[in-house]
């Protein structure tokens, strides 16, 4: 006889273990995503909106206005209008687009001679 241990089942070790642990958790988390990816496209393809209804209507330009900037800020968009009416500063809320704030001014008027 010799005095080499005969090598041990490797299914008994804790690292196997551990490891077929992990492929379990792993395989379940994958198939959880799976499950609400198909879950997402049969909810969105059945007709159903995320945006809640009610939330206002989307802003609308008035006629003759252009756009002079635009900033972002997180959930806003700043935009400076000019329109024949005058000027104005127009929020936005990047959500579902409906108007948050509006700042007008006058319109420039014409100097008397």
């Amino acid at each position: 006889m010799s005095d080499i241990n005969a090598p041990s089942d490797p299914s008994t070790s804790i690292s196997y273990r551990a490891a077929k642990l992990t492929v379990i958790v792993l395989s379940a988390l994958i198939i959880l995503a799976l499950v609400g990816l198909v879950a997402g496209v049969i909810w969105k393809l059945s007709g159903h909106s995320t945006v809640q209804a009610g939330g206002g209507s989307a802003f609308v330009l008035p006629a003759g206005a252009k756009v002079m900037t635009m900033e972002t800020q997180p959930g806003r968009i700043i935009l400076h209008v000019h329109a024949p009416e005058g000027d104005e500063i127009d929020i936005l809320s990047t959500d579902d687009g409906h108007l948050v704030a509006q700042i007008k001014s006058p319109p420039p008027s014409v100097p008397q001679r």
